[in-house]
C-alpha cells in the first residue's frame, strides 16, 4: 500500500481526536519528527507536540489537514 504524502517535521496538523469522550472533536499540533511506518501493519505514525507541551504519537490516518510551519523568514512583514 502506497502512503500519501506524510507531514514533514514542523508541519502543523489538525487531526481527529482519538479520545471519543473529549469535548473537542479535532486537535492541532506540530509534527516533531520524521513519520515512521510500522512494517507489520503498514500504518504511518507521527510524533506531534500539543499546545500543552505534551508529545503524542499519532496514527497518520487521523490527520485531516496539514499546513506548513510559518518560519520567521516567511512571515508577512518580515525583513529577511
Amino acid at each position: 500500500m502506497a502512503h500519501p504524502s506524510l507531514p514533514q517535521r514542523g508541519s502543523i496538523v489538525t487531526y481527529l481526536n482519538p479520545d471519543v469522550f473529549a469535548p473537542e472533536a479535532f486537535l492541532t499540533g506540530v509534527v516533531t519528527g520524521t513519520p515512521l511506518v510500522d512494517p507489520e501493519t503498514d500504518r504511518a505514525w507521527v510524533s506531534v507536540l500539543l499546545p500543552g507541551r505534551t508529545t503524542f504519537v499519532l496514527d497518520a490516518a487521523n490527520i485531516v489537514e496539514v499546513r506548513p510551519s510559518v518560519s520567521p523568514e516567511t512571515r508577512p512583514g518580515s525583513q529577511g
